[in-house]
């Protein structure tokens, strides 16, 4: 079936095709009598206007990508919902690029340049340097959410994860703790990596080691798998930090299935604080991790960067403090 056009709308309206055009032109000059007649004629056809070509002509689209992998941690789809809503408050559009394997944050990019969005936001992988002064000199913002990438025009928004990975150790040393391990995906993420790093770096200064351990797949099975091998270790684990709270989850699991007891045996502290660790059955203590600050920073940065293409780039880190219930020996009431 052929596409309705401008033209199928000026036909049915009787007049030009430059007065459709006006009439949904924001701040074009249309009498009240074009616009009805245009109206209708659109309503009568279904013709809605492409925002793409409106945008290329404004040399803005109102579009902004953003670049993920595959949503295997409820965070990310909190994440994707949020910053599609603020984007939307604002008049922008948000466009999903799927990274791709082998390639991941590269093909999303060239994505934003091939549809000439406003901004990309990237939120996977990793992102090269080529790949980055190639959209900075395009004239496209970038974001990176999660990581870090010093380099010209592109800004970064992350949680500040080496001091969650200090608190973690501190809560878990301060209730008795002193067989500490970290629970990660063996440092294949940024964040991973800071996490573990600032877990072990507290741990060290009060004079203890840690044992790493790592999830080997994305799946919750994996999670579970690696929490299992963890504690059933000589001596076993009596504080486990878990890089995220899907892993967190899967060890509070692990441990009942052993015949554990949390947090006498074994205290279990997560990251992210989504909303099922604060359910009955988990009770999770983690680091929160505020997703509606990491969009608002966001949302500030491209403000910035589209006023001020040239200025330096920054990088926000977001805070995060410790969300203490019961799978902590802290969190449990006398």
């Amino acid at each position: 079936m052929r596409r309705v056009t401008i033209k199928d709308v000026a036909r049915e309206a009787g007049v030009s095709a430059s007065a459709v055009s006006r009439v949904f032109t924001e701040g074009a000059s249309a009498s009240l009598k074009t616009r009805e007649k245009v109206l209708a004629a659109a309503d009568l056809l279904g013709y809605r206007p492409s925002l793409l070509a409106r945008g290329l002509v404004r040399n803005r689209t109102n579009l902004v990508t953003l670049v993920m992998g595959r949503m295997t941690d409820p965070f990310d789809a909190r994440f994707m919902d949020c910053l599609a809503e603020a984007l939307a408050e604002r008049g922008t559009r948000l466009m999903l690029s799927p990274a791709a394997v082998g390639a991941p944050g590269e093909e999303g990019m060239l994505q934003a340049l091939d549809y000439q969005s406003d901004a990309v936001v990237v939120s996977a992988g990793t992102m090269s340097l080529a790949h980055s002064e190639r959209c900075v000199r395009a004239g496209l913002p970038v974001i990176l959410a999660g990581r870090v990438l010093e380099a010209p025009g592109v800004d970064c928004v992350l949680a500040d994860n080496h001091d969650g990975g200090r608190q973690a150790a501190q809560l878990l040393l301060r209730t008795g703790c002193r067989q500490l391990a970290f629970l990660g995906q063996g440092g294949a993420t940024f964040s991973d990596r800071e996490r573990r790093n600032g877990f072990q770096t507290a741990a060290r200064t009060a004079g203890h080691s840690i044992v790493q351990q790592s999830v080997t797949g994305r799946d919750d099975a994996a999670a579970f798998a690696a929490a299992t091998t963890l504690l059933s270790r000589t001596p076993r684990p009596d504080g486990i930090f878990c890089s995220n709270d899907r892993i967190a989850i899967a060890a509070l699991e692990a441990s009942r299935a052993l015949g554990l007891g949390v947090p006498g045996d074994v205290a279990i502290i997560g990251f992210n604080n989504l909303p099922d660790s604060a359910r009955r059955s988990f009770q999770l203590t983690t680091l929160d991790y505020p997703v509606n600050a990491v969009v608002a920073q966001i949302i500030a940065l491209l403000d910035l960067r589209l006023e001020q293409p040239r200025r330096p780039s920054e990088i926000r880190r977001i805070p995060t403090h410790l969300v203490v219930r019961a799978s902590t020996r802290e969190g449990v009431q006398p």
